[in-house]
């Protein structure tokens, strides 16, 4: 059977036919084009001829004057004459010549009807002659015919499509912001331990904040419920400021301060070392007349004394916790479940992440899978709590933690948030504003769209301001900002450590008789930090440079105005850097230096945080003219202080080459092999 056709090779003889074949094909390919051009000819011929008798006739009918109807003997001897001549014509043309031609006329007035119909559908005309515009609009159409004409289509505006949120993400419980007229005293909250209230007495708080009246009351709730209620998660998104570390303090000291035996039950994770020390010293205050004991993780001090801070080995009942609520980073919290033995959160009640949206963007180490896998003891490690049935019920000993989530830019993103595994949600957020409320502005229909609302808010006691600068009249627009309207306690954000340094001195040489500055960044060790943060409180330092090492989360007191020196880079950079002042209430103020060309970005950022235009504060030309001559004079002493610093620097980095036990080996083994090379040249001169 056959399966393939096989073309076989038969020779030259197969060659010669196919040669003949295509030599036969090319004389019909010729023949068909010479009877082409001679129907071509004969039909130019004709088309003259016509032509000819059209001009004929208007030419007489002009010249003559007479009407068309009346005719001369001349003018019909002539018209016969021409109806011979194009019957001559006629004759000598083939009958396929004139078919084509019949076809051809008739399928260009179908092609004009197309046409014509086709721009009346454009247009909206309904019937009518078109004028003379719309002819030449025909011709054109015609002579375009295959592609599309731009314009000539009404294209509607796309509807924009909105993504439709989880239910717990579009149907919050609204806190408002309003700081000044504070509704709930201490005693308002029911259930509020008696030691907790006098210690809020002690620090002169009366009142809470809005978030902390409305998060406190419901924390407190879900902790009295029966262990068999797994308590709902929450995510609290309000502005700096606004009181969230107490919002979550309290709940924790009083779930926990009628505790018997001491197990870590309450972990608080922020993402830097400073925000972790605040956090410490708020747990310090409240816990102080408890037995509740807080340590503070974050890399400070040395390994092994945190692990002596941790747990302790007892010679009969093994390893136990020294402790009952750990504040931490999240590398040294992966540092201590992977090498202190004995530390375990297999107790764990509360996880608190603030500043979440830092956290989650940026998950250092894997830090949650790490927490995980130590919480199962063996099962699966996931952060995502199992199906609650009755089965999972009867076999969990104890609820997972719950999770405890703050920022002043919570994400709405549900996936980020899906990452840590939230149990029933509940989300607390912040409008500016009560008028928002009352108008009926906020509802289902946000749920609809896919909005979040409070997404990004600052403090509603917050003036806000923009100042339209260019690169080199910045240091003269700041100098004359604060100098002419003796602003003291000024917080000033530029972008890098370098930029901090370089500004404070140019500053510094500016206002030697007017204002005091001083600079902090990561670049300064801890406790000189401190020294400086202490002076600026004590009012010993008008004017503060930083970098963003300050820029979120920390609670600098006696801040009054605020000037971001170099644009955010992010609608969340600039309400972390605002946010540093406008606090627990008090009026703030801040000013963002802007070139032309950054004003448009700027405006779409605070537009997508549902945020208008800020004020423009102005500066006149002539003021800056004025300082001139200082700000030369400046910059000269700028620049000899930091020749200085950049010899000083080589000669401690030449020093440091000295002392390195490494190099001096390296040195010390050059130096004998020189001796040795001297040596050797000296035996061989002295025997020559």
């Amino acid at each position: 059977m056959d399966l393939f056709v096989v073309n076989r090779y038969f020779g030259d003889d197969d060659k010669k036919i196919k040669d003949s074949d295509e030599k036969a094909k090319l004389a019909a390919l010729l023949s068909k084009i010479e009877e082409r051009r001679k129907q071509r000819e004969v039909a130019q011929k004709s088309k003259l001829g016509s032509e000819s008798f059209d001009l004929g006739y208007h030419v007489n009918e002009k010249v003559d004057g007479t009407a068309p109807s009346v005719k001369s003997d001349k003018d019909e001897e002539g018209a016969t004459n021409r109806k011979r001549q194009s019957d001559t014509v006629s004759q000598h043309g083939n009958a396929n010549f004139e078919n084509e031609a019949v076809e051809a006329s008739a399928a260009q007035k179908k092609k004009k009807k197309k046409h014509k119909r086709k721009w009346k559908e454009i247009n909206g005309s309904e019937g009518g002659e078109a004028n003379a515009g719309e002819k030449k609009e025909m011709k054109t159409l015609e002579k375009i015919e295959g592609f599309t004409v731009i314009g000539t289509e009404n294209f509607k505006k796309k509807q924009k499509v909105k993504r439709v949120l989880p239910y717990w993400l579009a149907n919050p419980s609204i806190v408002s912001v309003n700081l000044q007229q504070l509704t709930t005293t201490v005693k308002d909250i029911p259930g509020l331990d008696k030691n907790i209230i006098r210690a809020l007495k002690r620090n002169k708080i009366t009142h809470f904040f809005p978030v902390q009246a409305q998060v406190i009351p419901w924390l407190l709730a879900a902790y009295k419920r029966p262990t068999r209620y797994w308590p709902h998660d929450i995510c609290v998104s309000a502005p700096t400021g606004s009181g969230k570390t107490l919002a979550f303090v309290i709940p924790i000291v009083q779930a926990l301060c009628y505790r018997f035996v001491q197990q870590v039950r309450a972990l608080v994770v922020l993402p830097v070392q400073d925000l972790a020390v605040q956090v410490y010293r708020v747990f310090l205050t409240y816990t102080q007349h408890t037995d509740l004991k807080v340590a503070l993780v974050t890399g400070q001090t040395s390994f092994h004394k945190e692990q002596q801070q941790l747990v302790a080995l007892s010679p009969v009942t093994g390893y136990h916790s020294l402790v009952d609520i750990v504040v931490t980073t999240p590398g040294r919290l992966v540092d201590h479940l992977q090498s202190t033995s004995g530390f375990t959160l297999k107790h764990l009640r509360f996880l608190v992440i603030d500043e979440a949206d830092r956290i989650i963007e940026n998950i250092q180490n894997n830090w949650l899978y790490h927490l995980y896998s130590h919480i199962s003891a063996g099962n699966a490690p996931t952060c995502h709590p199992p199906a609650l049935t009755i089965a999972t019920l009867e076999s969990t000993s104890s609820p997972p933690p719950q999770k405890l989530l703050f920022s002043a830019t919570l994400t709405q993103d549900p996936e980020k948030l899906q990452q840590l595994g939230l149990f029933q949600p509940k989300l607390f957020t912040s409008v500016v504003g009560d008028d928002q409320l009352e108008n009926g502005d906020i509802g289902k229909d946000e749920a609809v769209r896919g909005d979040f609302v409070g997404k990004f808010t600052t403090p509603a006691e917050l003036s806000e301001y923009v100042c339209l600068v260019t690169p080199e009249s910045k240091p003269l627009a700041l100098y004359h900002i604060i100098a002419s309207n003796s602003w003291q306690h000024v917080l000033v954000f530029v972008g890098s450590r370098k930029d901090a340094h370089r500004l404070s001195l140019l500053l510094s040489y500016l206002g030697q008789k007017s204002f005091k500055v001083a600079e902090i960044s990561s670049s300064l060790s801890r406790p000189a930090r401190e020294k400086v943060l202490a002076k600026f409180a004590a009012g010993k330092i008008d004017v503060l440079v930083s970098s963003d090492a300050l820029a979120r989360g920390m609670d600098i007191e006696g801040v009054d105005y605020v000037i971001l020196y170099s644009a955010p880079k992010s609608i969340k950079n600039y309400i972390h850097r605002v946010g540093r002042t406008g606090r627990a209430g008090k009026p703030g103020t801040s000013v963002t230096f802007l070139q032309d060309s950054q004003v448009a970005s700027f405006n779409e950022m605070l537009h997508s945080a549902s945020k208008g235009d800020l004020q423009k504060m102005d500066i006149q030309q002539s003021k800056l003219e004025e300082l001139e001559d200082a700000y030369t004079l400046a910059l000269e002493h700028l620049k000899g202080h930091l020749e200085r610093e950049e010899k000083q620097q080589l000669k401690a980095k030449k020093r440091r080459k000295k002392q390195d036990p490494l190099i001096q080996k390296y040195r010390e083994r050059k130096r004998r092999f020189k001796v040795r090379k001297l040596k050797k040249l000296d035996k061989a001169t002295t025997i020559g």
